[in-house]
């Protein structure tokens, strides 16, 4: 079933060696991995039973891979041969109507070689003729309308995007070693705006407790995740839309992800936070692309645009909030609404860091709550929804009521809902009234249902909008209809 000419890569991580991730490089590999895919039985059900509206995320083509453009730890490696390959498969095998130089039934792609990408304009898009053209190999941002109340408006995160500052050689030099997953939100801030930054007064160095880092990013444009034709089109698209709902499929979580790692207690770690206020761990996502998130958010307001809601996955957690450029302590002005779907099946956050956190680490009860059997409890749950004093009350007493009275009311605003650790689906249900999305939460997937049900269930909880006018902040309703969310809410 497998085409075993996949490539071999090595890495290195901590000094750890990690070798045989075998990737595809070849159309023929491509093919290989999405027919190894639809043999999965519950895939092919699915299909049969659903309509599919898909757009490509980061694996399709290459992980932590942008535009034509691979990356495998501090090696760069010119991909535009895969890029196209990857593009002709997903059209293959997925069903779409994603724009190409073909028809419907044949692509047309483009003859590239691999070359250096050297010269990048304003935006951040290398301009060598064969990444320009492996990014136009295929289109799939587009706009589908169902019906009167809902168009779904679909864009691209990763053909266009620019390269993800903190992913690359001088990302090392921000590292906080005992706050894993996490940066200083200032930091972020600076390197994601670059020479825009303060009004185009960006700083030479960045403060990072009692270092100066220099600033790489100084002279360089602000990050774009969708680049300069597709947030036209995006835009004017937006704009447009006669919808109830106009909804943003962004298939990266758009939700601010962030921690008060200044309300530690003195002592619990060796070193201090290093930054002046709040953690952020957008890691490459929206989350922390807070200039040009902004400017999409500063549109639907200044064009008073309603029912904006945002629909997306890639974290493999749920999400529910409200969609808001900036949180307190500057202005918190929400202008939609958003949600994030977990993975069916794929390893998320808690899986990832219960076999990867020590069990000495001073941190780790942030993280997890270690059960006298079972798996740990996530507590980063609560760490992100409440905060740290509620986190810690809770790792000491396990009473959620008192850890709920010590939450930190600036630390979400935005969050009526977070599980870094669910796993299952989302259902969106949507009228002239209102907005509703259903979560869905299964069991940790470690084997098959044995029952035509799918098996038992860990939560449902449903989220409502109802319709806001221009000029009215978007508020959620929220119900849990069945088990105990518990650390999410």
């Amino acid at each position: 079933m497998y085409d075993r000419r996949l490539r071999d890569i090595v890495r290195y991580e901590n000094g750890v060696k990690f070798q045989d991730l075998h990737l595809p490089t070849t159309l023929g590999d491509y093919r290989a991995v999405y027919r190894a895919y639809l043999h999965d039985p519950d895939i092919q059900d699915a299909r049969a039973r659903f309509a599919f509206v898909n757009m490509w995320d980061n694996h399709e083509f290459s992980w932590r891979g942008y535009q034509g453009i691979e990356k495998f730890g501090k090696d760069v490696v010119w991909g535009q041969t895969r890029k196209v390959a990857a593009n002709q498969a997903w059209f293959e095998y997925q069903p779409s109507r994603a724009k190409q130089a073909g028809t419907l039934q044949q692509f047309a792609g483009p003859r590239v070689v691999d070359a250096p990408v050297t010269v990048f304009d304003d935006h951040g898009m290398g301009q060598e003729p064969n990444n320009l053209a492996a990014v136009e190999s295929l289109t799939g941002y587009r706009a589908l309308r169902f019906g009167r109340h809902v168009e779904v408006i679909l864009t691209d995160q990763h053909s266009y995007r620019s390269d993800d500052p903190l992913d690359g050689p001088h990302g090392k030099d921000f590292d906080a070693s005992e706050f894993p997953e996490f940066t200083p939100q200032e930091v972020t801030e600076i390197l994601d705006a670059g020479r825009a930054y303060d009004g185009g007064r960006p700083p030479s160095a960045i403060q990072l407790g009692d270092r100066q880092v220099p600033n790489f990013r100084k002279d360089e444009p602000p990050v774009t995740m969708l680049g300069v034709k597709q947030k036209a089109w995006f835009f004017e698209t937006l704009r447009a839309s006669k919808a109830t709902w106009k909804v943003w499929g962004a298939t990266n979580g758009t939700l601010e992800l962030r921690a008060d790692f200044q309300n530690l207690p003195a002592g619990l770690t060796k070193a201090a936070w290093p930054g002046a206020g709040y953690a952020d761990g957008g890691g490459g996502d929206w989350s922390g692309c807070y200039a040009e998130r902004a400017e999409v958010y500063d549109f639907v307001r200044d064009h008073q645009i309603t029912g904006f809601a945002t629909v997306a996955g890639d974290r493999h957690s749920f999400w529910a909030g409200l969609s808001a450029k900036s949180l307190p302590p500057k202005a918190f002005e929400p202008v939609g609404i958003a949600f994030i779907t977990g993975s069916i099946s794929a390893p998320g956050m808690v899986e990832a860091i219960s076999h990867g956190f020590p069990k000495d680490m001073p941190l780790r009860l942030l993280f997890l709550r270690d059960m006298p059997s079972g798996p740990p409890e996530p507590t980063v749950n609560m760490l992100m929804r409440h905060g740290v004093k509620s986190t810690l009350e809770y790792a000491k007493s396990g009473d959620i009521v008192k850890a709920r009275a010590l939450s930190n009311p600036d630390l979400s605003p935005h969050l009526s809902f977070v599980d870094m650790g669910g796993h299952g689906y989302a259902v969106v249900r949507a009228s002239a009234e209102a907005f509703e999305t259903e979560f869905v939460c299964i069991a940790r997937p470690l084997e098959r249902a044995a029952t035509p049900d799918g098996g038992p269930l860990a939560y449902r909880v449903v989220h409502r909008a109802p319709l806001w006018k221009a000029g009215e902040r978007p508020r959620l309703e929220q119900w849990v209809l069945e088990g105990n969310p518990k650390l999410s809410i």
